[in-house]
Formats: structure tokens, sequence, C-alpha cells
């Protein structure tokens, strides 16, 4: 039961960087970008996946952040700013793009972008900005979108 004084749903917006593969050492993309992540293990490591699920075993390696941890706006766009900054930002960019295009060539890890919005009734989902994404291609890094209109 809905009441009038309930307040309507608000504009949530994040993103996440990952980076993934069977020979992914997570301590090795923390040291390049210089961040914590969210979330990080090893294949086979066996790490925490929520509350529910319990400590379970890694099918392969993970290196997770999240950028609602650090940015707070409902807007997508401050969020993918700040994980392209991570990698494109700073005088020493092209040495850590450097640096992470060697590593997912030799261990075989993939990076990709997923951008969470969701919005309120009639509001209109956002655009991924060209520059994001020609920035992630040069990742190269696979951008996939997971946007929702709340029901009025």
């Amino acid at each position: 039961m809905t009441r009038s004084t309930d307040a309507p749903p608000r504009t949530t917006a994040f993103a996440t960087l990952r980076f993934s593969g069977d020979r992914l050492d997570p301590d090795r993309i923390t040291a390049i970008l210089g961040v914590q992540p969210t979330k990080a293990y090893r294949k086979g490591e066996r790490y925490l996946a929520g509350p529910r699920a319990g400590y379970v075993t890694g099918r392969t390696g993970v290196w997770v952040l999240a950028s609602d941890g650090a940015i707070d706006s409902a807007e997508l766009d401050p969020h993918l700013e700040h994980l392209v900054d991570l990698i494109f930002a700073g005088p020493d960019r092209e040495e850590r793009l450097k640096q992470l295009h060697e590593l997912m060539s030799r261990d075989g890890v993939k990076a990709d972008v997923s951008c969470f919005w969701r919005g309120r009734p009639g509001t209109r989902p956002p655009l991924v900005p060209a520059k994001v994404i020609s920035r992630l291609n040069q990742l190269p890094a696979e951008i996939e979108t997971d946007f929702d209109v709340d029901d009025a």
C-alpha cells in the first residue's frame, strides 16, 4: 500500500569498471590505477559474494570499482567521467594505458564498464557520451547499459 506521504522514487545512477580473466592479478590493476577496488579476487580464491550467498570461489579473476562510493550524483555522466579519468587523466596517462594494454594482452584480461540508471516516471534514460565511448574503445572496454524508468 502506498501512502500519499511517500516520497517519489529518486533518480539513481552509477557505473562500474571491471577487469576480468583467468590469469588476472587484481593487485596489478590496483598498482596501475592507484585506487582500491570495490571488490577483487583471483581465480580459485574464496570471496564474500553477499550476505545471502556467503563465500564462493571465483571462477575467474575479477577487479571491480563502482563509482557510487566516490561520486554522489543522480546523473550518469559524472560517474563515467570518474572512471574514464582513472585511466586517461593525469601526466602518467600514457604509461598507465600502456601498462593496462600489456597486462590485458599478456594475461588475456578483458575490461568492461557497466552503466546503471534508474529514473522517475516520465524521465528519459541518459545517453553514454560519444567522448566516453571513444575513450573506452582505446582501452578497449565493452560498455553495457542497464537503464530503467519506474512505472507511474
